[in-house]
């Protein structure tokens, strides 16, 4: 081939590449102006609909997925109970903690965390979701890197309270890694994409706020209470604050979660009371309380 022709056919191959990288920054240009556009619709959306987005965050935070089993309570964290007199504490197949209080405490649903600690030694281990006045029952998550796992009985703490005073709890623990594996970590849905997934599914509405917005863990399989028995996987999840509702959006790939805390609780309950049935107590020895002569 002569050297002309060669000289030809690089020519025309560079004019070809150059104009695929054209294409591909018009392309990618074109991307990033919908998205922009598509991110003002909504906020123009969002403001005709009244609907207040103050407190969303600007971007999504570093979250790894989670892996954890079935845990028990070590000697140290019994130990706990050696100077927390006033109830009975027995351990139902290493896992589940039962506690009835020989004398029911009166409480204080705003000092609430406080005074769990008053009772329960390892009570750091979780944080305190809510009250349900129908139950009679406050209900706390266990936590793992600092965020919370929400709705798991592996890891949860149930005071059962009877006319203002509580009476007696139960708990359970997740065995939890040290650190978070960089090998299990994804980029996160950003908050506005969940503000959108919402409001296009329709849970946002004229005059709503956003209180907040948290990445907490969410069971990647929506386990039923007693299934919990082997290693569980859970997502990154945002927990969205509408009001007085709560929302819960896998933050990888974008599946909408409801959970009703009364609901939970009986089936949790049930899940207990199955348990307790069919296992035998191993009572926590307490230091006896010296009385005066």
């Amino acid at each position: 081939m002569q050297w002309g022709q060669i000289k030809t056919l690089f020519i025309i191959s560079f004019l070809l590449l150059d104009l695929f990288l054209l294409m591909q920054l018009w392309a990618n240009r074109e991307s990033e102006v919908i998205q922009e556009v598509s991110e003002t619709t909504l906020e123009e959306e969002l403001n005709t609909q009244n609907i207040d987005i103050s407190e969303v965050p600007t971007e999504a935070p570093n979250v790894s997925f989670l892996t954890a089993n079935p845990g028990g309570f070590s000697d140290q964290q019994l130990e706990g109970f050696q100077d927390k007199g006033n109830q009975q504490v027995n351990v139902f197949n290493d896992r589940l903690l039962v506690s009835t209080l020989d004398d029911p405490v009166e409480i204080d649903k705003e000092n609430i965390q406080e005074e769990i600690s008053e009772i329960v030694p390892f009570s750091n281990r979780y944080s305190y979701w809510g009250w349900d006045e129908e139950e009679s029952t406050a209900l706390f998550f266990q936590k793992a890197n600092n965020r919370t796992i929400y709705y798991n009985r592996g890891g949860l703490l149930m005071i059962r309270t009877e006319n203002g005073e509580i009476t007696g709890y139960t708990a359970t623990l997740l065995e939890i890694p040290d650190q978070e594996s960089e090998e299990m970590q994804q980029d996160l849905i950003s908050p506005m994409d969940i503000v959108s997934l919402l409001y296009n599914n329709g849970y946002l509405e004229e005059n709503d706020k956003i209180e907040d917005m948290t990445v907490g863990y969410y069971s990647l399989v929506n386990l039923e209470p007693g299934q919990e028995n082997g290693s569980q996987v859970f997502a990154p999840t945002w927990r969205v604050r509408v009001g007085g509702d709560f929302y819960f959006v896998h933050a990888t790939n974008g599946q909408i979660l409801t959970n009703d805390a009364g609901d939970f609780i009986e089936r949790v309950t049930e899940a207990y009371a199955s348990q307790l049935s069919s296992s035998t107590p191993e009572p926590v020895e307490q230091q006896e309380e010296e009385t005066e002569e």
